[in-house]
């Protein structure tokens, strides 16, 4: 670029007319308030109105639309966004233009951007799958727990091989507390199922509909009734809080939101991918059970029940708890064992 005088400015470049794709030497020169063209044996005087600045990305060259298809780049971009906004080209005063000349406003768009993903999975997300999950209806949410349970029968579980004696004491002992929770919750019907599972050891969990699990291995476990129905309170909190749907509808949201800034479906299978969308999804479980583990204490403490008797089947189920603070606290679904205790315990 050569500069004559402060009215005189000439840019040196290529001329596409819009016909071919062969670029033409050019030069863009201003006289006063008008633009000159100058290409092979031609000379074009341009109007202001006929002309649009295109956006300018990274380190491309910067480039002049006219109206009629052709377009003037140049490799100075200093040059031509000084000519443009001085004349007030269309497109000079683009903020995406802006944007992506200023680091300053590109490391705050960066950290602004990562905070709205990062809070969008750490609390839009939850609380939208809680509105949606208390919004669908009982019949279908009953539906899911029916297809879940037997796909579970089918895969993961067998009838209980307990004696009918020993499952009769335990309803007996369940019974005042179902009806407790019956009373309280009258549209959270519940159901309580004994199964035997090789794969899935002592456990119970609840399902979709209010189909709660409790494993043969679970029941051979516990010590005291009162341990079991310290566990039934935790899983009836699921029930009572629909986690199974809030469960369903925030991991499907949250891969969306992943495809959604990847932009690439087939993205889905690629780890760097899915990890945000994995752990956001054990934080949301980790969410739920804490949850889940206050409604039980609050509930045994009503019932006058000690809750010490939680501290001790979880003690008991989890022997050799990880440290606190472990990659495997960080990757379970489940808060760390030694703090649900420590909650029950003080």
């Amino acid at each position: 670029m050569s500069v004559s005088h402060s009215s005189e400015v000439e840019l040196t470049g290529l001329f596409f007319d819009g016909q071919s794709s062969r670029g033409q030497a050019a030069r863009l020169s201003r006289q006063g308030e008008a633009l000159c063209l100058s290409y092979a044996d031609q000379a074009r005087t341009l109007s202001i109105s006929e002309l649009n600045l295109g956006v300018q990305v990274g380190q491309a060259r910067s480039y002049l639309n006219l109206d009629d298809g052709g377009v003037f780049e140049t490799p100075d971009q200093a040059g031509l966004m000084r000519l443009a906004t001085d004349l007030k080209v269309r497109g000079s005063g683009n903020p995406v233009r802006r944007l992506e000349g200023s680091l300053r406003l590109i490391l705050v768009s960066t950290v602004v951007i990562l905070a709205m993903i990062a809070g969008s999975l750490v609390y839009g997300i939850p609380w939208i799958s809680g509105v949606i999950a208390h919004q669908v209806p009982a019949g279908i949410e009953a539906k899911m727990g029916e297809q879940t349970l037997a796909t579970l029968e089918r895969v993961y579980t067998s009838p209980s091989e307990l004696g009918e004696a020993r499952l009769m004491a335990v309803r007996t002992a369940f019974q005042p507390y179902l009806d407790a929770f019956a009373e309280r919750y009258p549209d959270r019907p519940l159901t309580l199922l004994f199964r035997k599972s090789e794969s899935l050891g002592a456990n119970a969990f609840a399902l979709p509909g209010g189909i709660m699990v409790f494993t043969d291995d679970l029941i051979e476990l516990a010590e005291e009734d009162e341990e079991l129905i310290a566990i039934l309170a935790h899983e009836v909190a699921h029930v009572v809080h629909r986690d199974g749907l809030r469960s369903a509808i925030q991991s499907s949201m949250a891969l969306w939101l992943m495809f959604a800034i990847s932009g690439d479906l087939s993205s889905a299978s690629d780890l760097s991918t899915g990890l945000p969308a994995l752990i956001a999804n054990l934080s949301y479980s980790r969410a739920m059970e804490r949850e889940a583990d206050a409604f039980a204490l609050a509930f045994m403490q009503e019932q006058e029940l000690a809750p010490v008797h939680f501290a001790n089947i979880m003690r008991r189920l989890d022997s050799e708890a990880p440290e606190d603070g472990s990659i495997t606290d960080f990757l379970s679904t489940h808060p760390p064992t030694k703090e649900r205790i420590r909650a029950f315990e003080q």
